[in-house]
């Protein structure tokens, strides 16, 4: 029963990530949209400015949700790893650096969107979220690769 819990919890984070493909494609068209926005004059160029960065912000939440999502796969995994079929102990590593992979990917994405961003307070917060769910991802991958090779 233990077991089937944990699965239920990662499986949870991994099923919520799959719709959040077609929302980052959807994203990115809102980007490509706002870019061609007109530009004439001050107020065209403030709407288009606002809509630029309305869409850059929903890029980057994608992959911060995903970085979130991820997150949330640890604990369970931690759990797994004290007791699991020592037979699937490799499946169990490679999830570990599976996760922690799309983890680091979606930094790197969030990182480089942020360039972007106009508000300095808004970016700073975003980056300092972001830094600290990478860390915590390392950690934890770390802590539980290390564990399973006890």
């Amino acid at each position: 029963k233990q077991w089937y819990q944990r699965r239920v919890a990662i499986t949870a984070g991994i099923d919520q990530i799959t719709p959040l493909i077609d929302a980052d494609a959807m994203a990115f068209s809102n980007y490509l949209v706002a870019q061609k926005m007109p530009a004439a004059n001050e107020e065209e160029t403030a709407r288009k400015q606002e809509a630029l960065e309305e869409a850059l912000l929903t890029i980057i939440h994608v992959p911060m949700k995903i970085m979130e999502l991820g997150c949330s796969c640890w604990a369970p995994l931690e759990d797994l790893s004290t007791n699991y079929n020592a037979s699937l102990k490799s499946d169990l590593q490679v999830a570990i650096k599976c996760i922690e992979t799309g983890i680091w990917g979606a930094y790197k994405t969030v990182m480089i969107n942020l360039d972007d961003v106009l508000n300095d307070k808004t970016k700073q917060e975003i980056a300092a979220k972001a830094r600290k769910l990478l860390e915590t991802s390392e950690l934890m991958s770390s802590r539980i690769l290390a564990a399973l090779e006890k």
